[in-house]
């Protein structure tokens, strides 16, 4: 269960992390797995009531996403 806040925050840190992988994975490549499940955890995160969401455990597996990709460099593209 979360708070409607919640759910917004959760969109946002989604949003976020798809964007940290975009700018450090080669542009025009096929989705990988990460951004697959994230967009898909958007998706759901819109059409799902807010009592229905676990935020912690949302939260901490889109933070372990986003900590896998925050340490590589950004792809000289977007340098």
């Amino acid at each position: 269960m979360c708070t409607v806040m919640q759910k917004d925050v959760l969109i946002e840190m989604v949003a976020n992390t798809m964007a940290t992988i975009d700018v450090r994975t080669e542009p025009n490549a096929e989705d990988n797995e990460d951004q697959n499940y994230l967009m898909n955890l958007r998706n759901d995160l819109y059409s799902t009531h807010h009592d229905d969401i676990d935020y912690n455990l949302l939260s901490m597996t889109v933070k372990n996403i986003k900590n896998k990709y925050i340490g590589q460099p950004v792809h000289k593209y977007y340098a």
